[in-house]
């Protein structure tokens, strides 16, 4: 299993949180107006605070399904999960569908601009490669949905 720090052995995982977030944010507001009160270092320590005493309590993996439409930033959680006896697994995937970028509406096979399907290669580049140029693979997909808490039959 993939985790934040590479690879686990399955049967290390223990007790698991399956659907957790580690942050959650809007990357278009903290680019544009980023909230006065918000401390990045004070987040991770609070964070790696809160994994540890999960990991006190019998908590032995996290997974952090925070993926793009929520905010993901795999660096910042990598920096938790240094500091954390849990494992955090990364996830890979799409919030819902009202979140993609209008590109993905327009490009792949049977679309504006055809080609291979960019969600497909996307995933798999961030399972196989690691997101965002970190080197952290993703060991969970989240599968977009068209609406939140529905499976979607988009893109197909």
């Amino acid at each position: 299993m993939q985790t934040f720090r590479g690879p686990v052995d399955p049967g290390s995982l223990g007790r698991t949180l399956i659907h957790e977030h580690v942050f959650v944010g809007s990357t278009e507001l903290d680019v544009n107006h980023p909230h006065p009160d918000w401390d990045e270092d004070a987040a991770v320590a609070r964070a790696a605070r809160q994994l540890t005493a999960l990991y006190r309590l019998g908590v032995r993996t996290v997974v952090d399904l925070t993926v793009l439409g929520l905010g993901r930033d795999v660096g910042r959680v990598a920096r938790v999960a240094q500091q954390v006896p849990v494992h955090l697994v990364a996830s890979t995937g799409y919030y819902t569908d009202d979140v993609l970028p209008p590109f993905f509406r327009t490009h792949g096979p049977g679309r504006l601009v055809g080609g291979p399907d960019p969600l497909v290669e996307f995933f798999v580049g961030d399972i196989e490669e690691g997101i965002a140029g970190t080197g952290v693979r993703a060991g969970m997909l989240k599968v977009v949905t068209d609406a939140p808490g529905s499976p979607t039959t988009w893109p197909g």
